[in-house]
């Protein structure tokens, strides 16, 4: 189960589109079962292959076995995470049991050790002024791609918006449908746990290769 090239579904309805596709589900909505692959295939794709590496087939294994799982599990989501969260959490346990038969990857070891960490900057994130620098750092292409797969998917597409794709707040928050003043909120929260995230990382790594 590869991705598509295209970038995944503005996610920024968030809560109100999760209810309604979580009903669906469970109402037996054909058409929310490929909604639901198509809106997460993407995030969910580098979230594994940031845990697992260059095994192609095994990330696409997990990702295809995430999926089976939600879809044949969908009545136990009860709402107190995002559909993105709970498939993160799928995932991680069968990457739990492929590092069983496998020997980890030294940045999945890290990830998979850092997640109470992680929690704990992004719940803090909201009330903490938080430094910036690490934006402007020259990372290594794969540090940053795990800080961003292990953020929640608004952080992560704000960030690719602004950075990636060179949009503006303007656009964003016109992409989005929020105001302009909950774009730049929404923004800097995700930079900041970006800082964060990426710096516990890279710590934990030994710096910055």
């Amino acid at each position: 189960m590869t991705p598509s090239p295209n970038p995944a579904p503005n996610a920024s309805s968030g809560a109100v589109v999760d209810r309604e596709l979580h009903r669906r589900l469970l109402a037996g909505d054909r058409a929310a079962g490929g909604e639901l692959v198509e809106r997460h295939l993407q995030p969910l794709y580098e979230f594994v292959h940031y845990r697992v590496g260059a095994d192609r087939a095994a990330v696409e294994d997990v990702v295809q076995d995430t999926f089976v799982v939600a879809l044949a599990s969908i009545e136990t989501f009860d709402g107190r995470s995002s559909l993105y969260g709970w498939l993160c959490g799928i995932a991680k346990n069968k990457l739990r049991t492929l590092r069983r038969k496998h020997k980890p990857v030294p940045l999945a070891d890290i990830l998979d050790e850092s997640d109470a960490e992680i929690d704990a900057i992004l719940a803090k994130v909201d009330s903490e002024d938080l430094p910036d620098q690490v934006l402007e750092a020259r990372e290594t292409r794969e540090l940053v791609g795990a800080a961003l797969a292990s953020l929640p998917l608004d952080y992560r597409e704000a960030l690719v918006g602004k950075y990636v794709d060179g949009k503006s707040t303007a656009e964003l928050a016109a992409a989005s449908g929020k105001g302009l003043k909950a774009a730049e909120s929404l923004l800097f929260r995700s930079r900041e746990a970006f800082a964060r995230v990426f710096q516990l990382l890279a710590k934990k790594r030994g710096g910055i290769a």
